[in-house]
């Protein structure tokens, strides 16, 4: 155990003294961190650029009621930045000499003429279909109870309302929004304009909402989108620490000769590997206090890790201890064997839904997900770290423990440990 503790103290003064070591390790995670938490785990409201041309204006050119008040209700809900385009533009060419190399779609909303005038209709022919659908209950239900001169006379109003409707102009109030298919952003912004038309004719109307629906927390604590993100952060890094972190310390001790060195020493290759084990947990143990703290002072997150939380960062240090150390004795190609660590590592962070929900991404990548170890070590910390729920993460813990075993077992079996 004595040697085992001087290699781990060796290799902890070997990543200390190296400068790409401490970046990849703390300062990337750190950097990474900040980034995707002020861009997802911010409170501030997303606004989107909207140019709104009304042509429906006078003579003069002056907007009528209705199209201005529709352009202040698109304004109060502070979903975008409204830019009011001359009604005599064309919206083709306005689009065109508007749009910049790398700039945001432009997405041009156009109030077209008559409006005011066909919403008004078409809110007069729905009341008056309300006062058919009204009246015609009203006959059925309380028919019996009514006299038959009572139920002539509401038969001839029927009969004059349903004319009156039939003469008037199946019309309503004309919107044409025009987006670029290539703008991500485009369907939300259509999804706004779209309740604030219905919620505009719903007013028109008279009507009322008849349903309504609350949200609420089904669990007593409420976490931000950092909370949510973090565990998989520390996963991920934790994982390429142990992936490429030991495979390019392997190698880079197989250039220099020193792993030969250590061949003709007393050390065992248990020793070695434990060694490697024990530096992995260290790190990973150190980026997680680094990454909460970081997280409390920029975000106030609430994560607090706890006895399961440490177990399972600990299985998961042996795990991709254990997939590097595979790497490096499989491939005894120096510069191939960091290559490859680099091109397993980088997409199982961006398959394994440890920047992003499972939810989000195509079928087949979630099929893909689920065969990644990454995949059950983010969730499992999300269940342990965030929620306080380790009975969640039973099959992680499972999965995880099972794999670092067999990950530890087969780099026994591939690392070479003495000169040929």
């Amino acid at each position: 155990m004595k040697k085992t503790l001087t290699l781990f103290k060796a290799l902890i003064l070997n990543w200390v003294r190296s400068r790409s070591g401490l970046f990849f390790s703390f300062i990337f995670p750190l950097l990474l961190l900040l980034v995707f938490g002020s861009v997802f785990g911010g409170t501030r409201q997303v606004k989107y650029d909207l140019h709104v041309q009304n042509r429906d204006v006078d003579f003069y050119g002056t907007p009528t009621n209705l199209s201005r008040a529709f352009i202040e209700a698109l304004n109060s809900t502070k979903s975008f930045t409204l830019t009011l385009v001359p009604s005599k533009v064309n919206p083709t060419e306005y689009i065109k000499k508007n749009t910049k190399p790398f700039s945001s779609r432009i997405r041009f909303l156009i109030i077209h003429e008559g409006f005011q005038s066909e919403a008004i209709n078409g809110s007069i022919k729905s009341q008056i279909n309300v006062m058919i659908v009204s009246l015609k209950s009203f006959m059925c239900f309380a028919g019996e109870h009514l006299t038959p001169e009572n139920m002539s006379q509401l038969g001839r109003g029927l009969e004059t309302l349903t004319a009156v409707n039939q003469s008037l102009p199946d019309v309503k109030g004309g919107l044409t929004l025009l987006l670029d298919p290539s703008d991500t952003g485009g369907q939300v912004v259509k999804g706004i304009i779209y309740s604030v038309a219905n919620a505009f004719s719903f007013k028109l109307v008279g009507a009322r909402e008849v349903i309504t629906l609350k949200t609420d927390s089904y669990t007593a604590k409420t976490y931000s989108a950092v909370d949510y993100y973090l565990p998989g952060y520390i996963a991920a890094f934790i994982m390429t620490n142990g992936v490429i972190g030991v495979t390019s310390l392997a190698t880079d001790f197989k250039r220099r000769g020193v792993l030969k060195r250590l061949m003709t020493t007393p050390l065992t290759k248990m020793e070695w590997i434990l060694a490697n084990v024990l530096s992995q947990t260290a790190l990973g143990i150190l980026l997680t206090i680094v990454m909460i703290a970081f997280s409390w002072i920029f975000f106030r997150v609430t994560a607090i890790p706890g006895l399961y939380s440490w177990i399972l960062i600990f299985l998961g240090a042996i795990l991709f201890t254990g997939f590097g150390m595979v790497l490096a004795g499989l491939v005894k190609d120096v510069e191939a064997a960091s290559a490859i660590g680099n091109a397993v590592a980088f997409p199982m962070m961006f398959l394994s839904g440890s920047f992003w929900p499972l939810e989000i991404m195509p079928t087949y990548m979630q099929t893909i997900a689920r065969f990644l170890p990454l995949t059950y070590l983010s969730e499992g910390l999300r269940f342990t770290l965030i929620l306080g729920y380790p009975q969640g993460a039973v099959l992680d813990f499972i999965l995880v423990g099972f794999l670092a075993v067999f990950f530890i077992f087969i780099a026994s079996l591939v690392t070479s440990w003495r000169e040929k």
